[in-house]
């Protein structure tokens, strides 16, 4: 039976870019109910990670604005930032207590380090300092967080994490035991064209446009096409990823209602998909990655 929908098509988009809106409406619902119902999780991981959860949503609704203006460059760019967040939210979830505390840790001595900045090219230097003072040896807990995150030679570490991210996701399936396909997609197909876009490189220009996809679009038609599946991809994996930050929340605190619409959320999307025609079986055996019987 031919297939009634196409990929890439206006159509098969806005259904692509609705999931994506109702999945953010989801975290939004979350977020909320987690600052008006549950103020026993004060103090608790789920507390002191609300602002991280508030920030997954409030991005991912940056990139349902741009891509209402077409800015799918950008949308990557953002994109990751949602996923990146994400992964360290629902890592954090699950993590050690040493893991978790650095992350805490990683805060504290950031903020203080930004009192006095500088940077240095070749003889010319530029700072910026804060005017009052503090006194490391009186502040233990922030002394502490800065020697942690202070390298031999007297650097600052950049990263709160030694782990990459392929560990990271393992600890979430082993310690939460929660499906990590897609993370692991959103990963391979997000990250490293949004890190070339941000990194100014030609390609991180040029790739959304189907330069690097065997064919360059010839017509605006064509073009259109290529940003279409573009977006598609994107709204796809970033909302299937919401679904696992969702099932990750519920392991700690049961929000099976918010949980039982992103399982709908999701059957609808999938049927959408199964009428697909050319890349419609490589869509379903991407949505069964993520542990969901659809």
């Amino acid at each position: 039976m031919q297939s009634s929908k196409e990929f890439g098509t206006d159509e098969t988009t806005g259904h692509f870019f609705t999931f994506f809106n109702s999945q953010l409406a989801l975290l939004e619902r979350l977020y909320q109910y987690q600052f008006t119902d549950l103020k026993h999780l004060d103090g608790t991981r789920l507390g002191n990670l609300y602002p991280l959860l508030f920030s997954i949503w409030h991005t991912g609704t940056s990139v349902s604005l741009l891509a209402m203006h077409q800015h799918i460059n950008e949308c990557y760019i953002l994109g990751r930032s949602v996923l990146e967040r994400m992964v360290n939210y629902t890592y954090l979830i699950f993590c050690d207590e040493a893991e978790y505390s650095r992350y805490l840790a990683y805060t504290k001595q950031k903020g203080y380090r930004v009192l006095n900045r500088s940077f240095a090219a070749g003889d010319a230097e530029v700072r910026l300092k804060w005017s009052g003072i503090i006194d490391l040896e009186k502040e233990p807990d922030l002394k502490q967080a800065v020697d942690m995150f202070t390298s031999e030679k007297g650097k600052p570490k950049t990263r709160w994490t030694s782990k990459p991210l392929s560990e990271m996701l393992q600890s979430i399936a082993s310690g939460g035991k929660v499906e990590i396909g897609y993370l692991m997609f959103a990963i391979l197909w997000i990250y490293d064209d949004a890190s070339e876009a941000l990194h100014g490189t030609l390609y991180g220009s040029t790739f959304h446009i189907g330069t690097f996809h065997g064919k360059i679009p010839s017509s605006k038609e064509e073009l259109r096409r290529t940003w279409n599946q573009q977006f598609s991809a994107l709204f796809l994996t970033l909302g299937t990823c919401m679904h696992t930050l969702i099932q990750s929340f519920n392991r700690v605190v049961a929000i099976e209602d918010i949980l039982s619409c992103s399982k709908d959320n999701l059957n609808r999307i999938s049927g959408v998909l199964k009428q697909l025609g050319e890349g419609g079986p490589f869509w379903e055996s991407f949505m069964s990655r993520g542990g969901l019987e659809l």
